[in-house]
């Protein structure tokens, strides 16, 4: 396909140019663009209705037979064929061109993109390469004309080879898909993304008109000009692959798709800048090397990654339509400007344009920063279209879990309904009724504790360490959680140090989160963000639930986003040791219950990305990456890769991907199934296992 673009662009420049006058390039140009524009409306008609698997290698097709036309009429009408291959070139060009990618795009996942557009592009540099090649050897050892019949073999191949790259499901929802003003109205960041697109065409077209123009003045016209520009092409080819393999693809990584478009208006702006200063042949041959260069490399890598997120419906209404009309429409104000910018004295021309394309490419620069945290919001939008048909994981851990082992409502943590209180035994005989309240606290029998419990009023300061103390009660714990919550705020660093007390028992503390889930006081919070680096993974992640809750609340209260990461990163360091494990057949139960484990893990992480994350597309996010459809965790994983730090971002993804492979350490079958039967934490110890495990190599 990229050695036919190529090829193409050689024959037309060169057959435009050997029969028309370089003035004549503008209108041209203009003439172009306007067939393009409805070129670009047909195509994404078809698209909607047929999808790009199959609208684009019947192009190919039609670009078979018109180029035999070109072929036979060239010697009779050149000037009428010489324009016709022009439009061809330009307007079926663009339209196949965005089509490969539309393919590519509904192949792929975005995730996969990431990966994967970097070496199509490269694989595209190399077809550039060969059709340069190709055309300088036809052109030097033939004519002009004989380059028609290669495009034409070109085409040919480029028909066979996307029936068998195109996706096997193409039966889809066609009629649902929207029109262009439908999606526009629904996601206006489009509207940036088209205005990018022109401004980009409109730089290169003018940079484009100045070098062809002294390349006509400096070269003969037929043969000369056209192996000048076929060793142009081929030369920039070669050097952009080599930008391609090693250079692209760690600068999407490194900097995400918004700065990686940016490249180009910004090097463009600084070579039109110095061409001002160096005018000539050479300066401009450099400058507009240096557009291809990065337009077939960096860019092209960034810019198919905004559309990757998109539901399929929607790339087929508007890709189309930006590719090639914004584009098409760029080059046709350029040509237009440049129309205007003949009128001026001839020694000011070359730098008016150079100045314009300077001015235009630093609107591009500006667009694509702004599209870099545009991005981001592609993804979410990606993750809500998705959200209605991407179900909860069987246990949903960032559902409205309890974090008392249980619901509140209704019964006790343990399940049982909470026992009202019945005729009570004879209280003793005291006659403070602060007192004899906490006489009935301290008895063993819960009909008198709940009498005091389910009181109305406020627990007085001197009852609250009896009743934190209850929590550790399957029987009266709600009542008890129901009492401490109704004295409120005042009882917050009573509640901290009791949560903070190792002498505290299990259940006392792991319940205490849920209380101060209830608070809104400065203390509470300060108090849960402590303890989210407790020793215990039920204290700490039943603290996050409770931040959350607090959060929604007092979204003033939001924690240090640096902090909170650094939670992340040992959660997320702790949940590798444990899914690197392994204990062999003769544990299963063992294996399901470290199986458990990562998935609350990576819950609790989860939840602490949703104290300093929009909590919303992180909640759907985790959603997704337990979806059965690989494109939704494809998404998930690139919105995480966008919006976190990048060491964190590499850990976590890397997680998910699917490279923990091999076990950091064996687990004895025997030894593990006697830990469970012996101790009811077993996460714990194991957790303790692997931070000893640590310890001691780091020694050693």
């Amino acid at each position: 396909m990229m050695a036919w673009q190529w090829a193409g662009k050689t024959t037309r420049d060169s057959l435009f140019l050997s029969v028309f006058p370089v003035s004549a390039l503008p209108a041209m140009m203009g003439g172009a663009a306007v067939s393009s524009l409805l070129m670009a409306a047909l195509n994404a008609a078809l698209l909607r209705r047929f999808g790009p698997a199959r609208v684009i290698p019947v192009g190919y097709l039609i670009g078979t037979v018109l180029h035999a036309a070109e072929w036979a009429f060239l010697p009779e009408f050149p000037r009428l064929v010489a324009v016709a291959v022009y439009l061809h070139v330009v307007a079926l060009g663009s339209v196949l061109l965005s089509g490969f990618w539309a393919v590519a795009n509904e192949k792929f996942d975005p995730r996969e993109a990431r990966r994967y557009f970097s070496q199509i592009a490269a694989a595209g540099t190399l077809g550039t390469l060969a059709g340069g090649v190709m055309a300088e050897r036809v052109a030097a050892l033939t004519s002009t004309q004989s380059l028609l019949v290669l495009l034409g073999v070109l085409q040919l191949a480029c028909a066979v080879a996307l029936y068998r790259f195109a996706p096997a499901k193409e039966a889809q929802r066609h009629s649902e898909a929207p029109s262009f003003p439908e999606v526009i109205s629904g996601a206006p960041y489009l509207l940036g993304l088209a205005a990018l697109v022109m401004l980009a065409a409109m730089s290169a077209s003018t940079l484009d008109f100045l070098f062809k123009a002294q390349a006509a003045a400096h070269f003969a016209k037929g043969a000369p000009l056209t192996r000048f520009f076929a060793i142009f092409n081929t030369a920039t080819s070669v050097i952009t692959f080599g930008v391609q393999v090693g250079f692209s693809g760690m600068w999407l990584k490194r900097f995400g798709p918004g700065k990686t478009v940016a490249a180009l208006p910004m090097a463009i702006t600084g070579a039109s800048l110095a061409s001002i200063f160096a005018p000539g042949l050479v300066a401009l041959t450099l400058s507009r090397a240096i557009e291809i260069l990065l337009r077939g490399s960096v860019y092209r890598s960034g810019y198919e990654l905004f559309y990757a997120p998109m539901p399929e419906a929607e790339k087929r209404s508007t890709k189309s339509v930006i590719d090639i009309g914004a584009e098409r429409l760029g080059d046709g104000l350029a040509g237009a400007s440049v129309q205007l910018l003949l009128a001026l004295p001839a020694q000011a021309v070359s730098v008016a344009i150079l100045g314009f394309t300077a001015a235009l490419s630093a609107g591009g620069v500006w667009l694509a920063l702004r599209l870099e945290r545009v991005y981001v919001r592609v993804l979410e939008r990606g993750l809500a279209h998705h959200s209605v048909i991407a179900p909860p994981p069987a246990e949903d851990p960032l559902g409205e879990s309890n974090v008392m082992s249980g619901s509140y409502s209704a019964s006790s943590p343990s399940g049982a309904a909470i026992p009202r209180a019945s005729a009570p035994v004879a209280p003793p005989p005291l006659a403070d009724p602060v007192l004899r309240a906490l006489a009935e606290l301290r008895s063993n029998n819960p009909a008198r504790i709940l009498t005091v419990l389910q009181g109305n009023e406020s627990l007085a300061p001197v009852l609250v360490p009896q009743v934190i103390q209850l929590l550790d009660r399957d029987d009266v714990a709600q009542a008890a959680y129901l009492a401490l919550r109704q004295t409120g705020d005042l009882i917050a660093g009573q509640l901290i140090d009791a949560l903070q007390d190792p002498a505290n028992s299990y259940n006392v503390r792991k319940r205490i989160p849920k209380v101060l889930a209830s608070f809104q006081s400065r203390l509470a919070w300060d108090g849960l963000v402590a303890h989210l680096l407790d020793e215990r993974f039920e204290v700490r992640t039943r603290c996050a639930k409770a931040l959350e809750k607090i959060l929604v609340r007092r979204p003033e209260f939001r924690p240090d986003q640096t902090f909170i990461f650094e939670v992340v990163r040992r959660e997320l360091s702790k949940a590798q040791k444990l899914a690197r494990m392994h204990t062999g057949g003769e544990a299963a139960r063992t294996e399901r219950a470290l199986k458990e484990r990562g998935i609350k893990s990576i819950a609790h992480i989860f939840t602490l990305l949703g104290l300093v994350l929009p909590p919303k597309p992180v909640r759907q996010a985790f959603r997704a990456l337990h979806a059965e459809e690989g494109k939704l965790k494809g998404v998930a994983l690139e919105y995480l890769d966008s919006i976190l730090p990048r060491s964190l971002r590499e850990e976590l993804t890397a997680y998910f991907e699917g490279s923990l492979t091999s076990p950091a350490g064996a687990l004895n079958p025997e030894a593990v199934a006697k830990l469970v039967d012996s101790n009811p934490s077993m996460m714990h110890r194991l957790e303790f296992w692997v931070d000893s495990t640590d310890s001691s190599k780091k020694k050693s």
